[in-house]
């Protein structure tokens, strides 16, 4: 029998959630969330709605608080399911592409830059200056209203929320948001098709991607090909190196750098070196190299800060291809081998190995699915979306730390996990696998 009480009791975790996280804005003296625009350029709020941490004192507050918000959502989102009804529910599941078209219109049109910051325009208007046909125009911006994307302020005129105001800006944000819309999307669309056509496939040119775009180049060999895609590509990665689990921030907090001494740490697939550049900036014991194909070791040298010439080098390697140097302290892979199916991360961890000393280290910065108890639903569903995303992408997936352990393992038997290092509150993103030679 069903529990009589079950709406009340997820009722009340959302009050109280939502009174953890008021008691800690007032005590930060940080606003309210809000679908208002302006709230929008307000530092002391973390993307979630929680007031940042400004020191360890507060550290603790924000963890209960995010935790809160963490909870609230869950709550929520099974409210809304029980009370909708399962019919309902599925079926407002099945329209939900509806929702990403809608995004994939503001991309394409530019429609968030052309709508004033502070004020609004006609629907006339921006139909003019996006060059979106009126008529449609107005259809697809009124499903935004209802996701809060954009607004209504008086009839037949839009105006900036929050949520809209964010994709101006943050440029970097709306590049990541065209690459979902513009390139996963539609191989998301092909899934299927992909399953059928090749059911067994771990090849990365063999997914929905592929029969999307019916091209026989993996999406890293594609993207070149296509400046203006590659470059929207580049742009929102670097955009999530920003912030969240992924944040350059978040690799300089959350291993123990300074335990390395005067170490070299090469930088496996590094791109522009933007890592290693956080780190050196940190932790001026250490040296770095910088290892990646020709174009982004290129971006790379031509924008070395002077300061740090000593100590950071790049140099073109194909991370597929034999490691050139011997005797390296520490390789470094920072998401890399989430983009690569099994056999070709094997690939990639073996050419580590001849290079190796008996006290070398690597150290995984990777997305690491944790436990299904220590995953807070929201979180979980992210894990998943992203779990997905390489699947359609890439034929890639996240992996648990059993997983990374038998990748270690199938490269050479001696790789073992020495630590994993978890950090935040994203528990999936924000996780260090430290491995060595045993034996």
């Amino acid at each position: 029998m069903s529990d009589p009480t079950v709406l009340l009791n997820l009722a009340a975790t959302i009050s109280n959630a939502a009174l953890t996280i008021t008691r800690r804005n007032l005590a930060a003296s940080a606003p309210a969330p809000s679908f208002v625009a302006e709230n929008s350029s307000n530092e002391p709020i973390n993307g979630n709605g929680v007031a940042r941490a400004k020191d360890g004192k507060t550290e603790l507050a924000q963890k209960e608080a995010l935790d809160a918000a963490a909870s609230l959502i869950q709550a929520s989102t099974d409210l809304q399911i029980l009370v909708s009804g399962p019919e309902n529910y599925l079926k407002s599941l099945s329209y939900g592409y509806h929702d990403i078209t809608a995004l994939a219109v503001v991309i394409e049109f530019d429609l968030a830059r052309k709508v004033p910051i502070e004020s609004s325009v006609s629907f006339k208007e921006l139909s003019i200056s996006s060059g979106c046909p009126l008529g449609r125009l107005e259809r697809v911006l009124r499903l935004l209203f209802v996701r809060r994307i954009f607004y209504e302020p008086r009839p037949g005129y839009v105006g900036h929320t929050v949520v809209s105001q964010r994709m101006v800006i943050n440029p970097e944000l709306a590049a990541f948001l065209g690459h979902c819309t513009h390139e996963a999307f539609p191989a998301a669309s092909r899934l299927v098709d992909s399953l059928r056509k090749y059911p067994s496939s771990e090849e990365p040119n063999e997914t929905g991607f592929n029969i999307a775009f019916n091209t026989v180049d993996p999406l890293f060999t594609f993207l070149p090909k296509h400046p203006e895609r590659f470059e929207r590509f580049n742009r929102g990665m670097a955009g999530l190196s920003k912030s969240g689990g992924r944040s350059a921030q978040q690799v300089v907090e959350g291993y123990p750098w300074d335990s390395l001494g005067a170490a070299t740490v090469i930088d496996v697939g590094g791109g522009n070196g933007h890592i290693s550049l956080a780190l050196a900036e940190q932790y001026p014991q250490l040296s770095f190299v910088v290892q990646d194909l020709e174009a982004a070791i290129l971006s790379g040298t031509e924008s070395l800060p002077s300061a740090l010439k000593g100590r950071v080098q790049f140099e073109v390697h194909d991370m597929f291809q034999p490691q050139t140097r011997r005797g390296v302290d520490v390789f470094y892979l920072r998401h890399i081998l989430h983009d690569w199916p099994d056999h070709y991360a094997v690939r990639i961890l073996q050419n580590l190995v001849p290079a190796m000393k008996p006290d070398s280290r690597v150290i995984i910065s990777d997305s690491v699915i944790p436990p299904p108890e220590q995953l807070h639903g929201l979180h979980e569903k992210l894990v998943r979306y992203l779990d997905m995303q390489m699947m359609v992408l890439h034929n890639a997936r996240e992996r648990t730390e059993e997983d990374f352990a038998d990748l270690l393992a199938r490269a050479d038997p001696r790789l073992k996990i020495k630590n994993v290092w978890r950090k935040g509150p994203d528990a999936a993103a924000s996780t260090m696998v430290e491995a060595v030679l045993v034996g």
